[in-house]
């Protein structure tokens, strides 16, 4: 997740203070060196934002400042997805995503929000380098790329030779020993862009390509990681 850095104003009471930040930097994610963990448990934290009734951008302590802030004011009814959760990790507050099931059936999967979650909107898609994954090639993302220790991505095919135009790699690159590709990543063609990611669950849903959920199971978005990467839901049982 990014966090954003707010200062705290009168006027919003509801902004955050760059200390909390500058406190962890001479320690690690832990708590470790001279910085104290601000949790120990998820319950321990609470989802905030820029102004007490904005949508969540982050998570912080209850006891934070931003959010004893925000205890007195009256916000109007939310209209803020619910995919999103305050957890304590490595003794820090962050957000997490919550698995929420979608009735939607979107041609280009879920919309991702500000917090880098799923939602059950729709993604709106304005400009498209591929229809397919049968439109992309995978090509070095450096001069070194997977198989000499570097990194791979995808492109469109039409823009191979461009893209290896604008890294300028010497004719000898000096790169890591050892191949560092993923097998397991495949090209895909999410929401108009080249990508590489896993393979589509088989429980994959959401999309009208992909089969309905069956009988007793609901197409549950933030639920598979392999499928959140590709912007679908994965059907998971009822409750």
């Amino acid at each position: 997740m990014r966090f954003a850095v707010f200062f705290l104003l009168l006027c919003s009471a509801g902004c955050p203070s760059s200390a909390r930040d500058a406190a962890f930097a001479g320690g690690d994610a832990g708590g470790s060196g001279n910085a104290a963990p601000e949790c120990a448990l998820d319950s321990d934290c609470e989802p905030a934002a820029a102004k007490c009734c904005d949508c969540p951008t982050y998570a912080t302590p209850k006891t934070a400042s931003d959010i004893q802030a925000c205890a007195g004011v009256m916000c109007p009814v939310s209209t803020c997805p619910a995919n999103v959760r305050a957890a304590c990790s490595g003794g820090r507050c962050e957000l997490a995503c919550v698995a929420m099931a979608c009735t939607e059936s979107c041609a280009d999967g879920f919309a991702v929000d500000d917090t880098g979650c799923l939602t059950c909107q729709c993604a709106q898609v304005a400009t498209r380098a591929c229809l397919a994954a049968s439109d992309c090639t995978r090509v070095a993302a450096d001069c070194c790329g997977c198989v000499n220790g570097g990194v791979d991505t995808a492109v469109p095919t039409a823009d191979v030779a461009s893209h290896r135009a604008s890294l300028g790699c010497p004719s000898s690159p000096s790169c890591p020993a050892g191949n560092s590709c993923q097998a397991d990543l495949l090209l895909a063609c999410t929401q108009g862009a080249c990508d590489l990611a896993a393979p589509l669950p088989a429980t994959a849903c959401g999309r009208p390509d992909l089969p309905a959920c069956p009988s007793g199971q609901v197409c549950t978005v933030n639920a598979n990681a392999a499928a959140t990467a590709q912007a679908v839901g994965a059907c998971e049982p009822a409750t």
